[in-house]
């Protein structure tokens, strides 16, 4: 895919997006947090991996962009046009909802969420976002895919966490399994939303006002 001119702007612009520093030479895409190395993005599902540096655990979020995007990249180029909207392609549609993209002049690429109106001329109540797997989601909640009550938004997850790490230092009579499994659903929730450990450091250092969030 990074043969393509127009896949690797989009990659590069998601990549910044998130405050990593890319730079492309020779075919490759050199990533790096802090002016440290992470990985080379190689095409083709290879990449170089740079150990031992203070960001080298960042690879695997890195590989995760750039699988996300090469499948974002492939349904807009295969997705006809909209109507009435054509500078937006259509991703995919399921009963009166579609999700599209359209690249913007900022480099980043915008997806929108839309119901289409009761003549299917139209597209009306638009949920706009710059993060893919965001709009995947929220396409999947709109058109009944997935069911909202079996979700948590990331206020939820935060309260969830919260109560975890509180469980873990608060209850010391928690046997070891105990102890692990909780460990567990703190990572798997610190996964799903990166920004409850930023967030945490932030508030620790005084840097942004609490939250009010806690348990």
């Amino acid at each position: 895919m990074l043969e393509n001119p127009k896949f690797t702007e989009w990659l590069m612009a998601e990549l910044q997006r998130r405050d990593y520093g890319c730079v492309q030479e020779g075919g490759e895409i050199k990533v790096s947090r802090n002016d440290f190395p992470v990985t080379d993005i190689l095409g083709g599902g290879n990449y170089r991996v740079y150990k031992n540096t203070p960001h080298d655990d960042e690879r695997h979020k890195i590989r995760a962009i750039y699988e996300s995007f090469t499948e974002a990249y492939r349904l807009y180029e295969s997705g006809a046009p909209l109507g009435n909207r054509p500078s937006y392609h259509i991703m995919c549609e399921y009963g009166d909802y579609i999700m599209a993209a359209k690249p913007m002049d900022y480099g980043y690429v915008e997806f929108v969420t839309w119901q289409r109106d009761a003549e299917k001329t139209w597209v009306e109540a638009g949920h706009y976002f710059t993060d893919y797997e965001a709009a995947k989601e929220d396409f999947a909640v709109r058109c009944g895919l997935v069911n909202r009550y079996k979700m948590f938004n990331e206020t939820e997850l935060k309260l969830i966490h919260q109560g975890l790490v509180h469980l873990g230092a608060d209850y010391p009579y928690l046997t070891a399994e105990q102890m692990n499994n909780v460990g567990k659903l703190i990572e798997k929730v610190e996964t799903i939303v990166p920004a409850i450990q930023e967030r945490s450091v932030y508030e620790a250092y005084e840097l942004v006002p609490e939250d009010g969030l806690e348990i």
